[in-house]
Parts: structure tokens; C-alpha cells; sequence
């Protein structure tokens, strides 16, 4: 059996910042264990053409993403950032077109915004805060259908605290910004020369608590490690843990998940009517949102990808309805691709849930992280792998100390 002092289950952003922060001055033993044949979980970039890409899951990254800019910045992986354009996005509504401002009931929005601007988001979801704020009609109207294009999904009862939380910002970096070659590249920084092992197409299938550690059963081989930290969606993390921290399972098990059928087309930027926009906000449409490359143009193509929602169109269907969005004809689509993303269904209940686990795993040397814990964003789930990592070196340091002095 090979021994780590740390595995870390899951090669996506979470994964990668939690190994990274807790290989501080290389002291620790790490492995990363991802099952896909690739790195980077909802990061996923589709090379297109040899000068052209598009994202099917993370579009953008931000300079309040600190935690994760601060890894990349000892990576040099911001060398090859490339600021994108400031463009706005449209609300499309039985076929027309509109700004967010077209939206707006001005009457009802100045009779309610004075009186909440002071209000708490404290246990509210959107849904409850936004309506308030903004009144009932402007929150169906503009909101509902903004806030379920962001996060891919029915956001009515999404925390209202997690979202447009204040952050701390790297200034030296664009306010929004993607990498040249796809965020994908941010994924190759985060292990470049990285002083960690990773491991990829080892799907993990057994984890057992031992006295000092975990066994791991990985690719049909057995490993230990002192501490293990999961960096999974919180139902694969549950069928983990089901038989070595049932109580741990049952918790993570309560978390709901959404799927989003993504869809990715490459055409020529003169057949597309659409005037240049970030993307593409559906109301009460087939799709939440669409997601243009506008931002970052190019002389001949365009791209766009359609966050569909679940288990509505085939494939025939979503091409049809893409054809539709975007004015062309069939034949003029270069490329296409698609791939369903995963995402944690988080309501205000979950905070909670959050508190208790988080409360559970005090003095554990099992750590989770993932985009399950304060928000859906790259950025969350650096931060959240951050404050993991730490607690991971502080039990790691106390449990040398604890052997010396018994030595």
C-alpha cells in the first residue's frame, strides 16, 4: 500500500486549491485522485478550432477570485490572462430582445427600494429579499429569470446572503478577465511544477476510516493517507463516506442536485443577425441563458453556448431552437459540442446544513470543500478549499506535536 499525508478526491478548482494551499513549503505528501481523463470538473473548455475556443461550464473569472489568483500568480499562471470586453447582457421574450431596463416597472421599483435598502439578508432567499426590494414584478419580470441564467437553474430559493457577497480584489488583475487558450489553461497552472502527485481516470470506489487515516481504494489499487479531503459534488461525496461516516453521508445526501444540458456552436460572424452581446438571458424559454464569445472577438467566427434546461429537447430540438436564437440556417454551423454540467440545488435551508457539517468535521481530519459551501463560483470554491487547506495544516501541525511529546 502506497501512503500519503494527504488524498485529495476530485481534480477540478476546489481539488486543486485545497492540494496547492496545504503543499505550503512541501512538507506534506499529496496525491490528487480525479476519475475523468481530464482535470478541471465544471471548468471545460471546447478547442473549437486551433485559434478559437468556447467554455461549456465556467465562463468568466474575476479579481475578487483572490484566493485562487494569489495560487496562480505563484504558479506564473497569470502571464497569458487577456481582459474581456465590458458587454451587456439581453432578456429574450417571445422572440424580441430587451434590456434589463425595457423590464423595469419604474412605479413599483421607487415605491419599494427606499424602504429595503437597510433589510437583512440573513435566512432570506432571493426570491424573498429581491421581491421586497424591488417589488413582486419586477422580481418575475428581470430578476427570477437574471438570477436562473447565473446560476443554471430555479434560483427562487437560493440564498439570498451567498449571492453579491463583498470581496476583496486583486487589483493588478482585470476586473473580468479569461485565459488565452480557454480557462482551461488556469487548470494546466494550477499543476504546473505543483509540488503535488495527480493521478487522472482513477475513479475512486471504496473509502474506509482506519484509526489513523483512510484506506482508499482507487483504479483497483489500495492507498492511505492521514488526511483526506473530498472535492466532489455532495451526492458522490455521500456515496463515499455511506459506509465509513454515515453521519456524514446522511447530511451531505440531503443536498438536491440540478443538471444543465449545455450546448456549444461556432459559426461565421457574418451569418449571425445578433448584435454583440455578453449573452443571452431565456424567459420562461428552453434555455436559461447563452453564453457569447463576444467578449473575447475574434475576426471571422462567433460562438455561444446554450445552458438548456434539463430533459426538454433533444439534440434536433436544441439545434432547431439555436438556429432560431441566432437567425441562421443549420449549414451554417462550423462546430458543435455539448456535455450536461452538475450543480448543487442550494436553497436557505442549506446554510444551516452548512453550520452543522461544518461543525461535525471541527476536529476531524476529513475535509470537503466544493461549490456546495457559500456559492457556485470558481471563486467560492477556492475560498471555501482555502479555509480547509488551513484547517488541514493546523490539525496536521498539532498531531506532530501531540508525537514529539510523547516521544
Amino acid at each position: 500500500m502506497t501512503h500519503y499525508d494527504l488524498i485529495v478526491v476530485g481534480g477540478g478548482v476546489s481539488g486543486l486549491t485545497l492540494a496547492n494551499r496545504a503543499a505550503y513549503r512541501g512538507q506534506l505528501s499529496i496525491l490528487v485522485l480525479e476519475k475523468e481523463t481530464r482535470l478541471g470538473g465544471c471548468v471545460h473548455t471546447w478547442q473549437a478550432q486551433p485559434d478559437y475556443w468556447l467554455e461549456l461550464g465556467a465562463h468568466t473569472a474575476y479579481n475578487s477570485y483572490k484566493n485562487l489568483l494569489q495560487i496562480l500568480q505563484e504558479r506564473h499562471g497569470l502571464e497569458e490572462i487577456i481582459p474581456r470586453r465590458r458587454l451587456g447582457y439581453r432578456f429574450l421574450d417571445g422572440g424580441r430582445l430587451q434590456s434589463a431596463l425595457g423590464r423595469i416597472d419604474w412605479l413599483e421599483l421607487f415605491g419599494r427600494l427606499p424602504f429595503g435598502l437597510l433589510r437583512s439578508k440573513q435566512g432570506l432567499s432571493l426570491a424573498d429579499y429581491y421581491s421586497a426590494l424591488f417589488g413582486p414584478r419586477n422580481y418575475a419580470r428581470m430578476l427570477a429569470p437574471a438570477f436562473a441564467a447565473v446560476l443554471s437553474q430555479p434560483a427562487d430559493a437560493f440564498p439570498a446572503q451567498w449571492l453579491f457577497r463583498r470581496k476583496s480584489r486583486m487589483r493588478e488583475v482585470p476586473r473580468r478577465y479569461a485565459w488565452d487558450g480557454g480557462l482551461q489553461r488556469m487548470i494546466e497552472a494550477l499543476v504546473a511544477n505543483a509540488p503535488f502527485e495527480v493521478a487522472t481516470g482513477m475513479p475512486v470506489t471504496a473509502i474506509r476510516r482506519q484509526r489513523d487515516g483512510f484506506e482508499v481504494m482507487a483504479g483497483g489499487e489500495m492507498l492511505v493517507c492521514r488526511h483526506l479531503a473530498l472535492a466532489t459534488p455532495p451526492d458522490a461525496a455521500a456515496r463515499l463516506l455511506l459506509d465509513s461516516l454515515p453521519h456524514v453521508a446522511a447530511r451531505l445526501s440531503r443536498i438536491p442536485m440540478a443538471e444543465i444540458e449545455s450546448l456549444a456552436v461556432v459559426v461565421p460572424a457574418a451569418r449571425v443577425r445578433l448584435p454583440e452581446l455578453a449573452g443571452i438571458i431565456g424567459v420562461e424559454d428552453d434555455f436559461y441563458s447563452v453564453v457569447s464569445r463576444d467578449p473575447l472577438p475574434h475576426p471571422r467566427l462567433r460562438g455561444f453556448t446554450f445552458h438548456f434546461r434539463p430533459q426538454r429537447l433533444d439534440s434536433a430540438a436544441k439545434l432547431a431552437r439555436v438556429c432560431a436564437v441566432l437567425g441562421i440556417a443549420p449549414d451554417d454551423i462550423l462546430g458543435v459540442h455539448e456535455t450536461v454540467n452538475r450543480l448543487p440545488a442550494l436553497t436557505v435551508e442549506h446554510v444551516d446544513q452548512v453550520a452543522e457539517l461544518d461543525e461535525t468535521l471541527r476536529d476531524s481530519t476529513l475535509y470537503l470543500t466544493g461549490n456546495y459551501f457559500q456559492g457556485l463560483s470558481l471563486g467560492d470554491c477556492a475560498d471555501r478549499s482555502t479555509r480547509e487547506a488551513y484547517r488541514l495544516l493546523k490539525t496536521h501541525h498539532r498531531h506532530h506535536r501531540k508525537e514529539a511529546h510523547h516521544g
